[in-house]
């Protein structure tokens, strides 16, 4: 979620419906509710749980929802952008005590903490972040989110993408000395602490001394954030201790965070009733109204950060097509998705644009007068769904027979919610558009391995960025150098060297309502033409347990685990 931290990336993806939390008590003996001082033998353990694992602890290659939270639990980055009460987030300090900006904007100077350590004692020192933005740098590593930093630290994306000759050394980061670091960007960027708050470091001797292995295993990791792993079973549980050479260790609350798989959320719930996970989320009406009965916890609801998105592979003959694609996306009604689906605990979006994205202190949506709703502009267009993907059969030339086309959809999970997602397109796409379509229900790792290697057509997407700007969501979808770039999405076309020259103009751009008007046309070619269909926000009420607190529920941002506590 910042996710952005969801963060992101996300993985990249944020994936659906019980990627929730749960805090509170027991660790193995079960939760803080029936132990004195919130767990057993007296520690204080926050259970927690999630519906996917923790795939790896490598922060520079594993970066999918689950592994960035597990990061935010056992790193620490330069500054954090925490959740706060009333669904707000501050940028507050992490490894970084202090920080400033040069008067151009274009300079962030960074002073690490005098003590700050990693787990085994030894100093973490400005060399480390050094290092591990130089190596997120170097295209032999292929990090996963170093896109994120092309065109904002200098020379990144020229090294990244051996580019005028620049390799990772001449990036715009230097380590002054021990304790500060500087970080040289391309431009003023009101949201850089945001981005630098997902730089979680790594140390040279342990990568290069694991190798591949790093972060595969709880013995092939080092640790910098307040907890430290303790055990890693990547079907069942991940636990982290508390870090005792971590450099505010004697205000950690906790003892120790059990990160618990649960896969349906049916589960989840009774856990938390159980009183085995003291935080969940749901949109089941029913489940919240025995929660709720309970009096055992108090409820948050704001909105996610994180879209939830439908995207088509353009390799394909019939998605190619832009009309074609429009219909799929006209033919569906997001608001009877949210009810049929959600159990109306979900916001349905007609932009790619969360309400909640800002250009400075004004949010996107208001700078362009609610123009991005481009869903609706759409389906107020188009009437007829089924004879606009006629036209677009016969623009390449097939027979205008809907009954002819079949196309293919990958499921995200082979969970009750995602059988029901394919089913319920499957019904409205056959009976609207008088296609045939093949669900493929599997995995949600083995659907992104087939996205990343171009193996689908239909498939679901998300993303939590990792800064409220527009650029954290449509630089996603840069055909060179975004995660969903060409390779995975197949979009390589006039449209997207265009959407790719907006985006990248807009960065040179001070004034807010002109920013966001570039942004617009961006999003406009993206959207309106139907590349990705915007679903959904996440909007399920989230229950926290009543022994819990400082555990913040918000739109962005991410837990600030040092603050979290447990009580009788």
């Amino acid at each position: 979620m910042k996710k952005r931290r969801i963060l992101a990336g996300i993985m990249a993806a944020v994936l659906v419906a019980g990627t929730l939390a749960g805090c509170g008590g027991g660790g193995e003996s079960g939760s803080g509710s029936k132990t004195e001082g919130g767990s057993a033998g007296g520690e204080k353990v926050f259970n927690y749980s999630y519906n996917s694992v923790v795939v790896g602890l490598n922060p520079i290659l594993n970066t999918s929802a689950p592994d960035n939270v597990a990061h935010n639990i056992i790193c620490d980055p330069l500054v954090r952008n925490a959740k706060k009460a009333d669904n707000t987030t501050e940028i507050i300090p992490a490894a970084a005590e202090t920080w400033e900006s040069s008067e151009d904007g274009r300079t962030y100077t960074f002073h690490l903490h005098e003590n700050a350590k990693w787990n085994d004692g030894e100093p973490l020192t400005a060399q480390d972040f050094e290092y591990t933005l130089k190596l997120m740098a170097d295209p032999d590593t292929a990090a996963v989110n170093a896109w994120l930093f092309d065109g904002v630290i200098e020379n990144f994306g020229e090294a990244l993408y051996s580019k005028d000759g620049k390799t990772a050394e001449d990036i715009g980061v230097k380590a002054v000395d021990d304790t500060t670091l500087e970080i040289k960007i391309t431009h003023p960027a009101s949201y850089f602490t945001e981005l630098a708050s997902s730089v979680y470091p790594v140390r040279q001797d342990k990568y290069e001394e694991w190798g591949e292995a790093y972060g595969s295993s709880a013995d092939k990791i080092i640790c910098s954030g307040p907890f430290e792993v303790e055990s890693w079973s990547q079907n069942t549980e991940f636990v982290a201790k508390k870090n005792e050479n971590y450099w505010d260790a004697e205000n950690v609350k906790l003892d120790k965070i059990v990160m618990k798989v649960i896969q349906e959320p049916a589960t989840a719930i009774q856990a938390f009733i159980n009183q085995e996970i003291d935080v969940v989320a749901t949109s089941d009406l029913n489940w919240a109204e025995q929660i709720e009965a309970a009096n055992m916890s108090t409820t948050e609801i704001v909105p996610d950060s994180a879209p939830e998105f439908l995207m088509f592979n353009m390799e394909n003959e019939y998605l190619a097509n832009t009309k074609i694609r429009q219909a799929l996306s006209a033919a569906f009604d997001r608001q009877e998705f949210v009810d049929t689906l959600r159990d109306g605990k979900a916001l349905p979006i007609y932009s790619v644009m969360p309400d909640t994205m800002l250009i400075g202190d004004k949010s996107y949506t208001e700078l362009v007068d609610g123009k991005n709703y481009f869903v609706k502009e759409l389906q107020e267009e188009v009437k007829d769904p089924k004879a606009l993907l006629e036209e677009g059969l016969k623009e390449i030339g097939k027979p205008a027979d809907a009954s002819q086309v079949t196309l293919h959809y990958a499921s995200r999970g082979t969970n009750e919610l995602s059988k029901k997602m394919a089913e319920w397109y499957k019904q409205i796409w056959e009976a609207e558009l008088g296609i045939t379509l093949e669900i493929d229900m599997m995995e949600w790792n083995v659907m992104w391995d087939k996205i990343d290697a171009g193996d689908y057509e239909i498939a679901v997407g998300g993303w939590g960025p990792y800064y409220n700007e527009p650029s954290a969501i449509l630089m996603l979808f840069d055909p060179e150098t975004g995660y969903f770039n060409a390779d995975k999405l197949g979009w390589n076309n006039e449209d997207s060297k265009k959407f790719k020259e907006l985006c990248e103009s807009a960065t040179d751009i001070v004034d807010e309502k002109e920013k966001a008007e570039i942004y617009l046309q961006a999003e406009e070619l993206l959207v309106k033409n139907a590349v990705i269909v915007p679903e959904y926000l996440e909007q399920s009420p989230t229950f926290v347990a009543n022994t819990v607190k400082n555990y913040f529920v918000s739109t962005n941002g991410m837990t600030n685990w040092a603050e979290v506590d447990v009580e009788k």
